[in-house]
């Protein structure tokens, strides 16, 4: 019998951010769990571990890249504070 660990995940950024062939909008990823033959239920375990961290990862990466192109187009929207210290300076009131 094969096991494996299935993972589909869909996004919703802004839409400021373009999907792209590098940032597809949709995904889906397959991670096969292949224990020894002579592992058991120890055997089994393990390779589903292996399976799991193996999945965390790519998909945690490719979801970091999403989060770090999103930022960059949500920092770009902002106005830029400055200024500040000026008019500071203008609302200083002499006292007699």
């Amino acid at each position: 019998m094969s096991s494996s660990v299935k993972i589909t995940y869909t996004l919703n950024p802004p839409t400021t951010v373009e999907s792209t062939a590098e940032f597809p909008k949709q995904k889906s990823h397959e991670f096969t769990v292949t224990p020894s033959s002579n592992g058991g239920t120890a055997g089994y375990y393990a390779a589903m571990r292996s399976s799991l961290n193996k999945a965390r990862n790519e998909v945690g990466d490719e979801l970091t890249a999403w989060r770090d192109q999103v930022g960059k187009a949500e920092l770009n929207k902002e106005p830029k504070k400055g200024g500040g210290e000026e008019e500071d300076e203008d609302e200083e009131v002499e006292e007699s």
